[in-house]
């Protein structure tokens, strides 16, 4: 029979390399160590997390950046002191994040451009790259500011220079969304990872390094991305409800006025996120929710929101919930302002006439938008509709003349050019040429004009 070894419990600590024994004699007595602050600056504060080195952050190299679902954390470099002391270390004494892989070109698409009428590439108005970015902007020169963000940011952008990251990489983003390019939007928006990560959180403040606008859109485009809107949804809840905790510990009037505005933003993408589902009864119920007794302080946003709610049932067909709809609102505070006054005024009316169009009465819908269009003679809302009436009760060259001042007068949009177009294919067989020449109009505008680019869908080419 085999000799069975010893399992003494004490002897299984020798191979940890700790020696138990019951002798006295054998202990030594071994020099306190002196204990590191918090705040000094050694390699084991534990500040300062495991930082993954630059060579370690990679992103693909095809056309679909690979998604960084958990960027290295490490602290965040400040210029605001901890202390006034001189000999106390600063935020800014600390490691700075590295946002290198948010630089990397290859994880930027080039845009498209076979989706754009000749008469857009190739007009003399169009301004150069070299102008700056809010000058694109403002001209709504979209496509060039989008390929300017991205060269900005991967060329003479600082890694640690996450202000300047994050501002150009929104700008990149929203260009794309204003120019319907959301797929590519969405595959560059995962280059950002998980933002609920604590990499994007200050390592001691614990304030959010990714601004508000730019993480709200990055919901949006996550969902888009993978195809499930449900991810939306639970994305601006989980904005919600950061919004709802830092309005009970905000210390100022106009932070706690800040932050319920967000959180009221966030409910009313929820309920976009339902209306592009097709869920639009989801979202009038999802709506109803935000809406309480107002005070005359809450009374205009309360009015927005039933606003909202009314033009969701009148897609839906219930035309007894709008009219509630607008009946609460009617009976809201008035305004102090008389600016505030006089918009609700036009979109009562605005909702009225709406409500004659949804019921089939096309006579008192032309004779609403008359009255709204001598009212409002600039509101391009508005003649656009009157048009559109005019077009079901027969009156195809009133519309069409309507349509054609509209565009020589105002900043072009896609309703407007797309229903002008269909009325050229209604009036003439060579409605081709028509639609060639609405789209050098449009492209000859001035330098100065709003809404430059237009896709050809917008002139149904």
């Amino acid at each position: 029979m085999m000799n069975v070894p010893n399992t003494n419990p004490l002897d299984r600590t020798r191979s940890h390399g700790r020696v138990t024994s019951g002798d006295e004699r054998r202990r030594v007595a071994i020099p306190r160590r002196s204990t590191i602050g918090p705040l000094d600056n050694d390699v084991d504060d534990p500040l300062a997390e495991r930082r993954r080195s630059p060579s370690h952050i990679t992103t693909s190299a095809s056309s679909t950046p690979r998604r960084v679902l958990s960027p290295a954390p490490s602290t965040t470099a400040s210029t605001s002191p901890l202390s006034p002391d001189s000999g106390t270390p600063t935020l800014s004494d600390l490691p700075s994040k590295d946002f290198s892989y948010l630089l990397d070109p290859s994880a930027y698409h080039v845009l498209p451009s076979a989706n754009i009428p000749a008469p857009f590439i190739n007009s003399p108005t169009l301004p150069s790259l070299a102008e700056p970015l809010p000058s694109l902007l403002k001209t709504g020169h979209f496509r060039l500011a989008a390929i300017s963000a991205v060269r900005t940011l991967t060329t003479a952008t600082s890694p640690t220079d996450p202000s300047t990251i994050f501002s150009l990489l929104h700008t990149r983003l929203a260009c794309l969304c204003l120019l319907n390019e959301h797929v590519l939007a969405a595959q560059e928006a995962k280059l950002l990872g998980d933002l609920s990560s604590a990499f994007y959180r200050h390592p001691l403040t614990n304030t959010h390094l990714v601004p508000w606008d730019l993480r709200v859109l990055s919901v949006r485009l996550t969902a888009l991305g993978y195809g499930e809107w449900r991810k939306g949804i639970m994305g601006y809840y989980d904005l919600a409800r950061e919004a709802r905790d830092s309005v009970l510990k905000a210390d100022s009037p106009a932070e706690k006025t800040l932050w319920r505005a967000r959180l009221r933003e966030c409910g009313i993408r929820v309920a976009n996120v339902l209306v592009e589902m097709g869920e639009l009864e989801g979202a009038g119920r999802h709506l109803s929710t935000l809406t309480s007794p107002a005070s005359t302080a809450e009374s205009q946003e309360t009015r927005e929101i039933l606003t909202m709610e009314a033009l969701i049932w009148l897609r839906v067909g219930d035309l007894r919930a709008s009219r509630r709809c607008i009946a609460v609102a009617s009976d809201l505070p008035p305004p102090s302002s008389p600016t505030t006054t006089t918009h609700n005024a036009k979109i009562e009316g605005t909702l009225a006439a709406l409500l004659k169009l949804a019921e089939g009465d096309y006579p008192a819908a032309v004779q609403a938008w008359t009255d709204l269009h001598f009212t409002y003679r600039d509101d391009a809302m508005i003649t656009q509709n009157l048009a559109v009436c005019l077009l079901y009760m027969g009156r195809i060259s009133e519309a069409r003349d309507l349509l054609t001042e509209l565009v020589g007068e105002s900043t072009p949009f896609h309703a407007l050019t797309f229903n002008l177009c269909t009325l050229y294919e209604l009036c003439t067989e060579r409605s081709r040429d028509r639609k060639v020449g609405l789209a050098e109009r449009v492209a000859a505008r001035g330098k100065g004009e709003v809404g430059f680019e237009m896709e050809a869908g917008d002139f149904k080419l």
